[in-house]
């Protein structure tokens, strides 16, 4: 049966999944290539540097930006970067995205760790409060989720059949393994029941090890946090916002993070009342990027306060 779960690419030379592996430290895409991925039909183009990060730029603009995180920041519906969510904000600015499926909170710092001669003065780091929420959790860890080692995605990419094989051998030999995924009602439930200060400690926790580590090599930090795609229940073609979740999760948003010297901008999704379906991406677990608009905290956490 797992073998059905990972559908045939549409084109001839596209995979039909993004090839991502586990270095013992961060997760990442496959490096100083370019490979073509199908997505619902569509086809997307992937450009990487020697670290994995996903390139996405325009000729005519000058300036380069570092992002990292986890696929919601890495633009799974997309390949041009003015459809990308952050340019909306940076519209004149090219996007090395350093973020791969399941790199999580703590890995995006082991990133920064080990490779903080390329930073620049200023960065973008995001959390995907969807999923990062449960990455912060000490018992988290990739190997849980990502079945591939980064020295196998050069193989992969020439052979796709092989990743097959490497989940199924996953899901024999690692017990914790797993590729299920809840839907939107299991991922309320989920949440709902977390301990509200065992979420706000280990929100705090994360937040000021990054912030430490911004202090520590003298870069300055937009965060950027992104809501849950469970936010909403599915009625027919319609997402339906649950109010209630919506305003306990923004509350904590509000709550845990906080202006610094070093992360000294941070900018959050707004909720949408009118989302479709089809303003997911086709995993059903990302909100695409064009539905994703940014705001200062100051004016957004005003009504959570």
């Amino acid at each position: 049966m797992i073998f059905l779960i990972i559908s045939n690419a549409k084109s001839k030379d596209c995979l039909p999944f993004i090839p991502y592996g586990w270095n013992d430290f961060y997760v990442h895409l496959p490096q100083n290539t370019t490979f073509c991925v199908d997505v619902d039909k569509t086809s997307y183009t992937y450009k990487t540097d020697i670290y994995g990060g996903r390139i996405l730029s325009n000729d005519k603009f000058k300036k380069w930006i570092q992002v990292f995180g986890d696929s919601q920041v890495v633009g799974l519906d997309l390949d041009k970067i003015n459809k990308h969510y952050l340019s909306k904000i940076y519209n004149n600015s090219n996007f090395t995205i350093y973020a791969a499926p399941n790199n999580g909170p703590y890995e995006v710092i082991n990133f920064l760790t080990k490779n903080n001669k390329i930073l620049k003065k200023r960065v973008i780091i995001t959390f995907n409060f969807a999923v990062d929420i449960y990455r912060i959790n000490s018992t988290w860890h990739p190997t849980n989720y990502v079945a591939l080692r980064d020295y196998q995605l050069d193989e992969i990419i020439e052979n796709p059949l092989k990743f097959k094989f490497l989940i199924f051998k996953n899901l024999l030999l690692n017990k914790n393994f797993t590729i299920r995924r809840f839907n939107n009602q299991r991922m309320q439930k989920l949440f709902l029941n977390l301990n509200n200060d065992d979420i706000y400690k280990n929100l705090i926790k994360y937040f000021e090890e990054l912030n430490q580590l911004a202090i520590n090599n003298n870069f300055n930090v937009t965060f950027v946090v992104t809501h849950p795609y469970w936010l909403y229940s599915k009625n027919g073609n319609n997402l339906i916002l649950n109010s209630n979740l919506s305003n306990k999760v923004y509350k904590l948003i509000c709550k845990s993070f906080k202006i610094t010297n070093n992360i000294d901008k941070i900018l959050i999704s707004k909720v949408s009342n009118n989302l479709l379906v089809d303003d997911l991406t086709s995993d059903k677990r990302h909100i695409k990027s064009k539905k994703i608009y940014l705001e200062d905290i100051e004016t957004l956490c005003k009504n959570y306060y």
